[in-house]
């Protein structure tokens, strides 16, 4: 097995910058002992887009880099929304009247799509969980942006280390695009599957950046002295 593999500096910048927003989570929680901003239905999906993912591949990862970053990313997914659901005090920090979105079209459309649309390769079952998991990530942020925004339409100030959680997570994916970019202009490697479900982030992540500049100016104008 490899240490590191072949990879190029965009896949690092991102995979860095997706290791640092859970790392500011587990701080959040840890640290301050409370989720106030976060979304559970994000943080569950996002668990279940990586046990979907990592899961049937796990023993079979090319590097001990892949290794290491599939093992940290499902079990601290599962962690955090263990402390979110059942543990105090975080649990009752949660707030579910504002993180309503409806969070079982996601798995619905997603599930369609990967059972009509994936990859093809002999490892039918893989391929599918493989597919369910990169459409369903596409979405996965949709609870916590609705979350954000409900919080500014109520006139409340966005905590910083949520915010810069989810500015984080909005980085990863912008620089995994240019990897898709790099790697089909250098590599000649091309995946419809990747392109659909890097374009529907994308799109996402445009709003959200609209979003994290509303919420970051009413938190400086909150913060200024009168």
């Amino acid at each position: 097995m490899e240490l590191f593999g072949h990879t190029n500096l965009f896949r690092q910048v991102g995979d860095i910058l997706h290791l640092l927003s859970v790392l500011i989570i587990l701080y959040k929680m840890l640290k301050l002992k409370n989720c106030t901003g976060l979304s559970l239905k994000s943080q569950f999906t996002y668990a279940i887009v990586f046990t979907t993912r990592y899961v049937p591949s796990l023993i079979e990862s090319r590097t001990v880099y892949l290794l290491v970053m599939k093992v940290f990313f499902l079990s601290t997914s599962w962690f955090v929304v263990y402390l979110m659901r059942f543990k105090v005090p975080y649990a009752a920090s949660y707030d579910p009247k504002i993180d309503s979105f409806k969070m079982r079209y996601l798995f619905i459309v997603s599930g369609i799509l990967a059972v009509f649309f994936h990859y093809d390769t002999p490892h039918l079952v893989v391929d599918i969980l493989w597919t369910f998991s990169e459409y369903l990530e596409a979405v996965a942020i949709l609870p916590q942006l609705l979350l954000l925004n409900t919080i500014i339409e109520q006139g409340r100030k966005w905590e910083v280390l949520t915010a810069n959680y989810v500015l984080c997570l909005g980085m990863y994916r912008l620089f995994y695009v240019f990897n898709w970019i790099y790697r089909f202009a250098y590599e000649n490697r091309w995946n419809w599957v990747d392109t659909t479900a890097g374009i529907m982030q994308t799109l996402l992540y445009a709003d959200f950046f609209y979003i994290y500049i509303i919420g970051m100016s009413k938190m400086r104008q909150t913060s200024l002295p009168h």
